[in-house]
């Protein structure tokens, strides 16, 4: 009997110790799973945060692409209404001359250019307006009607070394920039430039 009982003992032993190891294994292989799972877990965290940021990008790309293509075609359409203001400016400027107004203006731009110096003793003008020149200045200036021009003078000095050009090309000229000004506004391209965000 005695050595049934010490097998018993060994083989409860054996028992024992089989549970031990399998708990043991089973405890290992549960922390293994959840390390796994942890490391998986903060992968597809780390990818969706990665996904996420490149897709702000992107988005943030293409809004600054659409923005900047929204300016483009503002400032064309901006261009294009400036221009054809001009042409229409253009047009009531080439037609002035036969309004009753044109008299007086005539003789604004006259005045005008002869008051910048004395020396200007030479007017240059459209022959159309050599007789409204002459009832104004009468024999004090040489008068020389070489201008093609809608309406205006060039005073010259007799040496001309000093010119003063007052016709109304040249005063358009000089108004570009700031009719220019006058129409950006009317577009909202400054405000978008300004404002890129909206």
């Amino acid at each position: 009997m005695a050595l049934q009982h010490i097998l018993e003992a060994i083989a409860a032993e054996a028992e024992a110790e089989a549970t031990a190891i399998l708990r043991q294994v089973e405890a290992e292989a549960a922390e293994q799973r959840a390390a796994v799972e942890k490391q998986a877990a903060e992968r597809r965290q780390q990818l969706l945060a990665e996904a996420e940021a490149q897709a702000a990008q992107e988005r943030s790309r293409l809004l600054h692409r659409a923005r900047l293509d929204t300016i483009r075609r503002l400032v064309e359409v901006q261009e294009q209404a400036f221009l054809a203001a001009l042409n229409a400016a253009k047009a009531e400027l080439a037609r002035l001359r036969q309004q009753p107004e044109y008299d007086a203006i005539f003789a604004a731009l006259l005045r005008e250019a002869l008051a910048v110096s004395e020396e200007l003793t030479v007017v240059r003008v459209d022959p159309r307006d050599r007789e409204r020149t002459m009832a104004l200045v009468g024999a004090t200036h040489t008068i020389e009607p070489t201008l093609t021009t809608w309406g205006g003078v060039v005073a010259l000095s007799r040496d001309g070394r000093v010119m003063v050009e007052n016709t109304l090309e040249s005063r358009l000229e000089r108004a570009l920039p700031d009719l220019r000004a006058l129409l950006a506004p009317l577009l909202g391209v400054e405000t978008m430039l300004r404002n890129p965000t909206q």
